[in-house]
């Protein structure tokens, strides 16, 4: 059974298209969050989508001075990125017809929490990112790979990212390593 209804997903974003080509101004956004300290390094983030209320609590582990009340911002993050590439490759296997039973995305990073914490010379961001995207369909490897680079294009955070850090890739599908871009060494 397939996984995305490409009907729907290709018939939006076709519908889309057409309305921006019409009036660009119709795909101005302003997305908001509202954060507040609750405590120590305790974070609650809210904001209204789709007419209701949204509520994330963020947190640190106790050895950074939190509570472990919610996620770490970097959990977030990674989340976030995993969320909006998912939802750019459930299009992608539309447009670009292929049929999608499972599609699973893991995300990891590197970072040296000296930079968080002022040593000279140690960035205090992530260094780079791997995605690793594990997907079932009978569609041919260069079919899911056009669904994945669809996407890659699209995805307004993964070309942030790309913009501010290394992206490397490895697809695997039906249970074998297609594509992998992943320097050796990167765990």
């Amino acid at each position: 059974m397939a996984l995305v209804d490409r009907q729907k997903l290709r018939a939006n974003y076709d519908d889309l298209v057409a309305t921006l080509r019409d009036d660009p101004s119709a795909g101005f956004v302003r997305p908001s969050v509202t954060a507040r300290l609750v405590a120590d390094v305790t974070v609650e983030s809210t904001f209204v989508q789709y007419d209701r209320p949204f509520r994330f609590v963020g947190d640190e582990a106790a050895h950074r001075a939190g509570d472990e009340q919610g996620p770490s911002p970097m959990r977030y993050f990674l989340s976030g990125l995993a969320f909006c590439m998912e939802g750019w490759y459930a299009k992608g296997s539309a447009v670009v017809e292929c049929d999608v039973e499972d599609l699973e995305l893991e995300l990891r990073t590197f970072m040296d929490l000296r930079g968080e914490h002022g040593f000279p010379g140690v960035p205090p961001h992530p260094q780079w990112i791997v995605a690793e995207a594990s997907v079932t369909s009978p569609a041919p490897s260069e079919t899911v790979f056009e669904m994945i680079d669809w996407g890659d294009a699209r995805c307004p955070l993964v070309s942030l990212v790309r913009a501010a850090i290394p992206v490397y890739g490895r697809v695997i599908h039906n249970g074998t390593v297609v594509r992998d871009t992943v320097p050796a060494g990167l765990t």
